[in-house]
């Protein structure tokens, strides 16, 4: 609110000069002094100069001193401080409205919100004149769970600043906070349409309805999102986990395989969701472009057992042994698992017997019990 700084130091600056012209040429005027230190940003020795004033000097405009020390001790950040000095500036016959901005800011910063909202109503006019400060009013109204005196007062923003598209974004927190799904989203597209949103607050709106469970009305925002930015893989993303979250798996591998095509890094993610969509050979050929071995081959077991190809998990054997994985539990499960599929019960019962993990080790003991059947009776065998 730089324009309120100016109109206050102008008018310190024009009482300065006229006091100053009362004063004996070699005598140092301190106001003047603070009064042009303040404008240029020297706010402690604004301060000291201001220390010097006599307060006692029958010639002291005391409006304009009490001024002056109000606007150095919030730029101290001595909000408390700052807020004594600029009513005492009213009692001394300060009239500039734009003084109760400065307390009103003072006030919010204080967490004194009834206060900001007694000097916003001292100062209605410049309010209503100023879309940032009635913004700031229905936030003081927030959070004084004063939710219809909010709600209200950026209606009346509405109407008398029409284009001030903030203030759709802001009550659309404020509807989301109460439930009222429907008029959020409602403001959250007419944000979108004109204000030309960037990409973090839209990805904010979707991420606070995905967040209150309204993941339909998500996907309406992260559909046109989409739309708008089709070129952000975090956008793509996200409508595709919208999709998960409604498990329509498919629509949700295709948004992922966009996502990697944009950022590389979600290639591991596109061949895992086309594995969950049952895809299987868009699951290996995503699978291909992983740089990382590791995760590649741990990707690729995952794969080959999830559509029944045992063999193809046994014959990785050796690629698994030199990428480190055969130490891995999960890894020596497979293998078993797959070597007892194929009917391999003497290379199953190798990598069973280097199992020690617990949830691993019953499924193990299951594992034996299955190979025992099909050894002592072939016909209760289920492979």
């Amino acid at each position: 609110m730089k324009i309120f700084l100016t109109i206050l130091l102008t008018l310190c600056i024009n009482s300065a000069i006229f006091a100053a012209d009362k004063k004996a040429k070699d005598e140092i005027d301190s106001i003047a002094l603070a009064t042009v230190l303040l404008k240029d940003g020297y706010y402690s020795r604004a301060h000291d100069a201001l220390n010097n004033v006599d307060l006692e000097d029958a010639q002291l405009d005391k409006a304009q001193y009490y001024t002056l020390m109000g606007l150095v001790k919030s730029k101290l950040l001595q909000y408390e401080e700052s807020n004594k000095n600029f009513y005492l500036a009213i009692q001394n016959g300060q009239s500039e409205k734009s003084i109760y901005i400065y307390i009103a800011q003072n006030s919010f910063k204080l967490q004194k919100y009834d206060e900001a909202v007694e000097a916003l109503e001292n100062a209605r006019e410049l309010v209503d004149k100023t879309p940032k400060l009635a913004a700031l009013k229905a936030e003081c109204f927030y959070r004084l769970k004063e939710y219809e005196s909010a709600l209200s007062t950026l209606k009346e923003l509405n109407r008398l600043h029409p284009k001030y598209y903030d203030a759709y974004r802001q009550r659309f927190v404020y509807l989301v906070s109460l439930g009222l799904y429907q008029s959020a989203l409602d403001d959250a597209e007419v944000y979108m349409k004109n204000a030309e949103p960037n990409e973090k607050v839209t990805l904010s709106f979707i991420n606070a309805l995905r967040k209150s469970k309204q993941t339909t009305k998500a996907i309406v925002l992260a559909e046109n999102a989409h739309l708008m930015y089709s070129k952000n893989a975090t956008i793509t993303v996200l409508l595709a986990s919208l999709y998960i979250d409604k498990d329509m798996i498919q629509a949700a591998a295709d948004l992922f395989d966009q996502a990697s095509l944009q950022d590389e890094k979600y290639i591991k993610d596109s061949s895992e969701m086309f594995r969950r969509a049952k895809e299987y050979i868009q699951a290996l050929y995503k699978n291909s472009q992983i740089l990382d071995s590791k995760e590649k081959y741990k990707q690729k077991i995952a794969i080959y057992l999830e559509f029944g190809n045992y063999e193809k998990v046994v014959s990785a054997k050796d690629a698994l042994d030199r990428n480190g994985l055969l130490k891995e539990q999960n890894i020596m499960y497979a293998l078993a698992y797959s070597y007892y599929m194929i009917g391999d019960f003497q290379s199953s019962e190798k990598y069973l017997k280097m199992i020690t993990r617990s949830d691993l080790f019953q499924k193990a003991v299951e594992l034996r019990k299955n190979m025992n059947k099909c050894k002592n009776n072939p016909w209760e065998c289920t492979l």
